[in-house]
This record gives structure tokens, C-alpha cells and sequence, in this order.
């Protein structure tokens, strides 16, 4: 097929954090991109998240591809610190970040991406896509203005297009080992936020906390995003599969577990309010197939733990771009030639989101219950929280073993659980270390971590 077949080098699917990072990177190394999105081109970055966003990600992209970093009112607050709370106790740790106005930033990532020559097609929601000769050539969408079916082509297709996957979901069965059509209830988080207008000052003061309540089925929470003075992000998850076996709808526990801090009229108004569902599993075993990548939420780029996205999204995006660029130029858009894209995914977010996975594994078990205890009793440093949060073995020398049995005495269960944990963070991160270098390792990697997980992802 010669160049003159493809409408453009690139189509991104879906205009959010991944899809603006990647077109951004892409067009600043010359490449023809189109993104397309479903919504009017006035609401494409707007996203009931918590708004979150640490500050390494977005100056890893302003340090290699000059994207100007958040400024002015696109930031709601400066952060410093993340939040652990029980009933009883907190633990905090670290945090440098932003609580970001996502509609106001991403629109002006959009504009960036425009001013480097990017087109942009909204209102055009994807209806199928292209496949020739085992690789996607391109997608069929809506063009909703014009009332009419369009096709595009493009030698690369990235779906950016957020937890349901508009590309994903139509690849053939088994088109790529390691990705999987739709994502599980068990691997999805029901949530439901608010932004708060609050009657006084609130005590979250550059500070984002994660509330571990016992109204809050496990391993859910509840969290305050400090954005401003007077006012607040709060919001709820916990696991879709169990969503249906309770008695009360997600926002009437919120409500509940939030009346215990504050309570609605008398202490805060309302502004905004909605709800989602965001994937909490490590990243997909591959995010690569004949033609294409996933990038973002449609490719299980969430922190299992905080369900935070926006960040990985963005860097997932510069990775994807610099993979894509290889390929254009070597023209080979097969899984073999893309796969340096995984690795380095897996490298900088694989091992980290694995060993968070294993943490949520471990919250619902003990539930906000247990929580208490390890914080209360120092069963968990500030330190050896870091690590855990940052995909990194716990470092725990023998003396502090001793220590944490003495102070633990008599839950030798919760001892034996936050044993256990640091174990099982041990061997996913060794698992994650040892990512295959080329598909063909793929499989038996594969095996091996769902023997060491002890389920099938």
C-alpha cells in the first residue's frame, strides 16, 4: 500500500490526556495526526475524575517536548502531601502535585496540539474500524454534523479513548495475545464525585486524602482533593462486581461516610457532580497489536490503588509517540516493530501498578478495620508506605520486624497479612523487572505472573 493511501500518518481516538500527549509529541516530530472524539470540540479534556495530577509526569513532557506545563487557572491547588485516614489515625507521605481544572487544561492541550498542526474532528464517535491482512488500516466514525458514515485510514491507530475502549472493543478475538476486548466488572471501580463549595476553610491544605471508613465497602474510600480555600473534590469507589449486593445506592453510602465530616446545606453546596468507572488492574500484558496501541485508561493505565491516570496517561502518551515515530519511519507497524512501546511502559508504570494491584488486593482484606490497627500501631512507616505506593520493595531490616511484632501483639492475622503483602510486592516486582524484551517471551511470562498473582488477568 503506497503513502497516498493514508489520509494521515496517525489517528488518535479520543482527545483526553493520552490523546492530546500523543498528538502533541507526534506532530512536534512531523508527523500528520488526526484526533477524533466523540464530543463537541467546546468539552473535549472534561472528565469527572478527582483531578489529580503529580507533578513529575507533566515536566517530563515540557522537559523532552517543550508541552508548557500547567499554569493559572488551569491549577486548583498546589499539593505537597498524600493522605492516609482511618477513624483513628493517619499516615502521610510526600506527594509534590496539583489538583488541575481538567477541562481548562485539557483544552488548552488541545489548543497546543492545534497550534503544532494537529487536526481535530469532534463530534464523530468511532462505529467500527478497518482490518486488512491481519492489521488495522483505519476507522469508520460518525460524522455526527454532517449526518454521515466516514472511513479514514492512517498506518497507526491509537485508542485513547478511555475505559471503554471505542478501537479495543472491535479488534477480532485473540488479535493480540495480552489485550482483552472488554474489561470485567471485577476490574472496574464504580465512582461517584462532587465538587463542594464549603461554607469555611477546609483542613486538607495542599493535601490530598484517602478516607478508609468502615461505611465504605472495601477496598474503597473516600476522598478529599483539596481545590482552594473553600473547596473540595469528594468523591467514592470501590470494585462494579459488587456494586449490585448492596441495599443502598454508591451515592447514598457517600453521602453517609461524607455526613460524618460534613454535611450537605449546612456545611457545603454542591457545584458539580457525577460518576465513572476506572480500570484497576495492572496496565494490559501487551498494549500493542498489528497497526495500533492503547494508551490511557483503554489500556488499564490507572493506578489500581489511588485511581490515579491522568499523569500515566500523559507519559504513556510520549512513549507511544517516540514508538510510533520508529515505526513510520522503518514503515513496519507490526506488533515486533511497536513493542519497545511496552517496554517502556512496563518499565516506568508496569511493576508499580502490578505492586498496587497487590496493595488493593490486601486493603479489601483488611478492610478499614485493619487499617486503623497498622496505622494506629505504627505497623507501617511513612517510609515503608512510600515504597509500597511507588512500586518499590519495602525495606525492612530484622530489628524492625521485631519491633512491629511487639507493637502488634496480639493481631498476629494483621501481621501475618502485612507479611505476606510485603512478599507478594517482592515477587510482582521481580516479575515486572523481567518484562519480555520481544512477543515471543510473551506467553510464558505470562503464566508465570498469574501463578505468582494466583489469578488469571
Amino acid at each position: 500500500m503506497s503513502t497516498s493511501d493514508f489520509d494521515y500518518d496517525v489517528i488518535v481516538v479520543g482527545g483526553g490526556p493520552a490523546g492530546v500527549s500523543v498528538a502533541y509529541c507526534l506532530s512536534k516530530l512531523g508527523n500528520s495526526v488526526i484526533i477524533i472524539d466523540k464530543k463537541p470540540i467546546s468539552q473535549i479534556g472534561n472528565k469527572t475524575c478527582g483531578d489529580a495530577l503529580d507533578k513529575s509526569s507533566p515536566q517530563l513532557l515540557f522537559d523532552e517536548f517543550d508541552l508548557p506545563l500547567p499554569f493559572g487557572d488551569e491549577i486548583s491547588a498546589n499539593l505537597d502531601t498524600l493522605t492516609v485516614m482511618t477513624p483513628s489515625s493517619k499516615l502521610s507521605i510526600d506527594a509534590p502535585g496539583y489538583t488541575v481544572d481538567r477541562h481548562i487544561y485539557g483544552q488548552r492541550l488541545l489548543q497546543n496540539c492545534i497550534d503544532n498542526g494537529v487536526v481535530v474532528k469532534d463530534q464523530a464517535p468511532v462505529r467500527d474500524i478497518i482490518i486488512e491482512n491481519g492489521f488495522i488500516k483505519g476507522v469508520e466514525y460518525n460524522d455526527i454534523a454532517k449526518n454521515e458514515k466516514i472511513k479514514l485510514r492512517a498506518k497507526i491507530i491509537a485508542d485513547c479513548s478511555g475505559t471503554f475502549g471505542a478501537i479495543r472493543q472491535k479488534l477480532p478475538v485473540n488479535f493480540s495475545l495480552g489485550i482483552h476486548n472488554r474489561i470485567p466488572d471485577h476490574h472496574l471501580a464504580a465512582s461517584y464525585r462532587e465538587i463542594v463549595d464549603l461554607n469555611e476553610a477546609h483542613e486538607f491544605d495542599n493535601e490530598i486524602v484517602l478516607g478508609y471508613s468502615p461505611l465504605i465497602p472495601p477496598p474503597g474510600y473516600l476522598w478529599f482533593f483539596s481545590k482552594g480555600d473553600k473547596k473540595l473534590n469528594i468523591g467514592t469507589g470501590w470494585l462494579k462486581s459488587e456494586n449490585y449486593t448492596f441495599d443502598k445506592s454508591m451515592k447514598q453510602i457517600f453521602r453517609e461516610a461524607l455526613n460524618e465530616t460534613y454535611e450537605e446545606g449546612e456545611d457545603y453546596n454542591i457545584k458539580i457532580r457525577g460518576g465513572g468507572q476506572i480500570p484497576i488492574r495492572p496496565p494490559f500484558d501487551s498494549l500493542v497489536f498489528n497497526g495500533g496501541l492503547l494508551i490511557g485508561d483503554s489500556g488499564c493505565l490507572v493506578d489500581p490503588t489511588t485511581a490515579e491516570g491522568h499523569g500515566i496517561a500523559l507519559v504513556a502518551g510520549m512513549y507511544a509517540a517516540k514508538a510510533i515515530d520508529s515505526a513510520l519511519k522503518n514503515n513496519d507497524f507490526s506488533i515486533k516493530s511497536l513493542w519497545q512501546y511496552n517496554i517502556d511502559v512496563m518499565n516506568h508504570y508496569g511493576r508499580r501498578n502490578a505492586i498496587s494491584y497487590v496493595t488493593l488486593q490486601f486493603l479489601r482484606e483488611v478492610e478499614a478495620k485493619g487499617m486503623d490497627k497498622i496505622i494506629q500501631k505504627k505497623l507501617l512507616t511513612e517510609i515503608e508506605l512510600k515504597e509500597v505506593l511507588n512500586g518499590e520493595n519495602p525495606s525492612m531490616s530484622l530489628k524492625e520486624l521485631l519491633f512491629k511484632v511487639i507493637r502488634g501483639f496480639p493481631n498476629f492475622k494483621l501481621l501475618y497479612q502485612l507479611y505476606m503483602l510485603t512478599k507478594n510486592v517482592t515477587i510482582m516486582g521481580n516479575i515486572y523487572d523481567n518484562y519480555p524484551k520481544s512477543p515471543e517471551q510473551l506467553p510464558s511470562w505470562i503464566s508465570q505472573r498469574n501463578i505468582a498473582l494466583n489469578e488469571k488477568l
